[in-house]
């Protein structure tokens, strides 16, 4: 491993002692019950009940998951059980023995699979998770396959009826050799447990519980989103907890036959309960197809996650909740799992005990390196430009653009009523001037300057555009060159999501003008005014075309003649079951990894293989050739094409690599590619969501803000067992504890060693073209990411596409692909940085 060596901690525990008992595993279909519950809440209380009853053979329990895998240590009898839920309802449970798992089965997961075992192993991982998680989930009134639990304690009010929650991610993660437990500190909206009516009045933002009796058609909807699914209790009876299934107008006043009168739910609940409806006009709940309970006699139960989008004006107040500096993270895991008011309690679990597993509850410690930065080029200049050890940024001030464009035809459109003109004169004049310092030509030092309404930007923006087109600058242009807008400085209020998105689908679909938008206070403050204004001519520079500076890199020989991609798919919100996802590739042109194009398009919800992949890497590779590094010459193809895919789980790294590589080198012949000059492929999948966190001993090894430092590289101790693959901290800290990017590689044709591939990954954190500063992951897999986060901007009715604005669907309701496929239009500006 090259670089300088270090020793860090990391959130993982060793597993000392393995499993020792054999386990009999039902499952699948031979597993039922009648009547059948999808609901994961029923089906624990069903064996629940079941192991209580049958005492004398569910002893010791066995482990279930909610679902259809139960694996007891006794080897049960095939057999019909009957279970008694309540005074009329009676279950059956058939269950069938369909495997079992063995000690040495365990210890499969620690060695490398052959390429030909197409044996599955993930029935030993979830008995291993379900010995692990079940005794602190259920302490904790978690189901117990979860895999965090999270707990009342330091919980904070977001408002909207939500409440942020603190709790504890657990996991068991095989690695070549042994296991280990993660642990981790984890970070949940939940509902906010208690009064409905108050949750409700929260979530709209209202006074008075009599409000909810004049609920606009747009606010009745909003509040049916936000409580479907939700469990209450009734404070009335004993009932056990029941989800809402749907709202209720004037709950109190609604009527059902009763003895064979009609009868209000206001007059059943005072006849039957002795207790007035206070509020019998204002919203109320069903529950099941029938009941209807007025809102005042409903509780919300504690516990209860939120899953959808959290709105974005409490996204603010959670990230500050979440965001953990590293030495108080690491302080809550250790004293989890060790200290006094430890949660996990692995050694007093009967299920660990069973198992006969033991956790060491010393955080582990780990050897790593710290990789050194590659320089940055500028123009002008035969010294390029180092950045600080540890820092993973570097300073600008004085530097100008390798590659500077010429500004001609621009425009400003404000949108933000309390952006005084003198002020929005001044940023113009401050961003001219930090534009032309880096080096850009630009002929108009008076743009045109206009405000409209957010209402209708359309009309403000093809407005400004005409204005632009300077006559005296139309003039100078060659005859054959037809004018058109460059660039629209966009002014928008600060909360104004509908009208960006109005302005992006102007720019980048309907004209085919690049729009750059700011917004207060960050244009409007004086103190980073400057600051602020250097960052936007990064973009404006790259989105005219420009580069802005190169990587100086040992790395840069092979980089010149190689194509980088980075692709990633994005799926729609829960419960959004009739959007399709969006994937997104960006690829390289030109030999700096600078110039962009890119391909976007939609597909199945939900399905991770990237359907269009061959399509898509066709186009990739016709702009390779079209950007030709000599007019006279053509453009070879790339020698190497390294292709960084993010968003694939552990579970699909096979299904990936079966699917996906074949689908690459397909569009590598269909480009008639001669056999000589076939593209060498190194593909690498790039991992973030996971909970690895790697902690400095000293803080004399971390950075200013804690962390790790920047270029922080393990690939040792807690590695994939069948997968080359290393963990990589490519950026400084700023804010809470920095995630390191997980890279398994699952191809790799040009035969690079271990030590150059995490090198060129790190130098290429350094390449995102708005950023003075490396970044978590290699610029093109950002830049893919962000594409995928455009969806709304490339369609018409792109308001209605967002996850908050979507009504929640029934699962039997189908995707209409082809429709979506037509109103997704892309763009003609993919062959610039349009998406910076």
């Amino acid at each position: 491993m090259a670089g300088t060596p270090i020793e860090v901690f990391t959130n993982s525990y060793v597993v000392v002692r393995m499993p020792t008992t054999t386990y009999f595993h039902y499952d699948g279909m031979p597993f039922v019950m009648e009547p059948e519950s999808g609901i994961k809440r029923r089906n624990y209380e069903v064996m629940d009940r079941l192991q209580l009853e049958h005492a004398e053979i569910f002893t010791p329990r066995a482990p279930y998951d909610g679902k259809k895998n139960l694996f007891s240590p006794k080897d049960i009898p095939s057999a019909t059980y009957t279970i008694a839920l309540g005074r009329k309802m009676t279950v059956r449970v058939l269950m069938k023995k369909v495997s079992v798992v063995s000690p040495s089965d365990v210890q499969k997961l620690l060695r490398r699979r052959s390429p030909n075992d197409t044996s599955d192993s993930s029935i030993s991982l979830t008995l291993l998770q379900l010995i692990v998680r079940q005794a602190p989930n259920m302490r904790h009134n978690f189901p117990a396959d979860a895999r965090s639990f999270y707990t009342q304690h330091n919980a904070r009010n977001l408002r909207f009826g939500l409440t942020a929650l603190r709790g504890y991610f657990q996991s068991v993660r095989p690695v070549l050799g042994k296991l280990l437990v993660n642990v981790d500190v984890s970070h949940a909206a939940s509902y906010t447990p208690g009064p409905l009516i108050d949750t409700m009045m929260m979530h709209l933002d209202l006074r008075n519980p009599r409000q909810l009796a004049e609920l606009h058609p747009q606010q009745f909807g909003q509040l049916r989103i936000f409580l479907k699914g939700v469990r209450v209790r009734m404070t009335l009876s004993k009932m056990r907890p029941r989800p809402i299934s749907d709202l209720v107008h004037e709950a109190g006043l609604q009527e059902f036959d009763r003895d064979n009168e009609r009868c209000s739910v206001a007059r059943h609940f005072a006849q039957k309960y002795n207790c007035e409806v206070r509020f019998p006009r204002i919203v109320g709940v069903r529950v099941g197809k029938t009941a209807i309970f007025p809102a005042e006699f409903c509780e919300i139960i504690p516990g209860q996650l939120y899953r959808k989008k959290i709105p974005p004006d409490a996204q603010r107040e959670f990230l500050q909740f979440a965001t953990q500096k590293p030495h108080e993270r690491m302080r809550d895991i250790e004293n989890s799992v060790a200290g006094q008011g430890q949660l996990f309690d692995y050694a007093s679990s009967d299920f660990m005990k069973e198992a006969g597993m033991e956790v060491d509850t010393r955080i582990m410690s780990v050897r790593g390196s710290v990789l050194s930065p590659p320089k940055i080029r500028y123009a002008g200049s035969d010294i390029p430009l180092n950045i600080r050890p540890k820092a993973g940024s570097w300073n600008v001030v004085g530097r100008r653009f390798v590659q500077p464009r010429t500004l001609r035809f621009w425009g400003v459109a404000v949108f933000d009523d309390r952006a005084p003109e003198h002020s929005v004169k001044e940023f113009i004049t401050a961003l001219i001037g930090n534009m032309e310092k880096a080096g850009m030509n630009v002929l108009n030092h008076y743009p045109p300057i206009m405000s409209g309404s957010t209402a209708n930007p359309e009309t403000t923006l093809e407005a400004v555009g005409q204005r632009s087109l300077i006559r005296k600058l139309v003039d100078q242009l060659p005859p054959d060159q037809k004018p058109h807008p460059q660039l629209i400085i966009v002014i928008l209020p600060q909360n104004a999501a509908e009208c960006r998105r109005c302005v992006k689908f102007w720019g980048d679909i309907t004209r085919t003008v690049s729009t750059q938008c700011v917004r207060s206070p960050k244009w409007s403050s004086p103190s980073g005014r400057d600051q602020y204004c250097n960052n936007v001519a990064l973009k404006i520079n790259a989105r005219l075309g420009g580069t802005n500076s190169i990587l100086d890199t040992e790395a840069a020989g092979f980089l010149e003649t190689s194509m980088v991609v980075g692709a990633d798919v994005g799926h729609p919100g829960p419960g959004a079951a009739t959007r399709p996802s969006v994937t997104g590739l960006v690829a390289s042109v030109d030999p700096f990894v600078s110039k962009m194009t890119s391909i976007a398009a939609v597909q199945r919800p939900r399905q991770e293989i990237i359907e269009d992949l061959e399509k898509m890497m066709i186009e990739a590779l016709q702009g390779w050739q079209e950007f030709k590094l000599d007019p006279k010459v053509p453009r070879p193809p790339p020698k190497h094409v390294i292709f960084y895919r993010d968003g694939v789980s552990e579970g699909e790294f096979r299904q990936v690599a079966e699917r996906e590589i074949p689908l690459i080198k397909s569009a590598f012949v269909k480009m008639n590619i001669p056999p000589p000059l076939m593209p060498k492929l190194l593909f690498i999948v790039v991992g973030k969501r996971h909970h690895i966190r790697f902690f400095p001993r000293s803080p004399s090894d971390g950075d200013k803000s804690g962390n790790c430092p920047a270029g922080l590289v393990v690939n040792q101790h807690i590695t994939n067992p069948n997968y080359d693959d290393f963990y990589l901290q490519s950026h400084a800290g700023l804010l809470g504890t920095s995630r390191p990017s997980h890279y398994v590689i699952l191809a790799n044709e040009p035969n690079l060693n271990p030590a150059q591939i995490q090198m060129l990954t790190f130098h290429l954190c350094h390449a995102y073209v708005p950023a003075t500063r490396s970044v978590s992951v290699p610029a093109p897999v950002y830049y893919a990411d962000r594409i995928c986060g455009r969806m709304e901007f490339h369609c018409q009715d792109g308001a209605s596409l967002s996850d908050t604005a979507s009504n929640v669907t029934s699962a039997n309701e189908e995707i209409d692909l082809e429709w979506w496929r037509q109103a997704f239009r892309p763009t003609r500006l993919n062959k610039s940085m349009y998406f910076i």
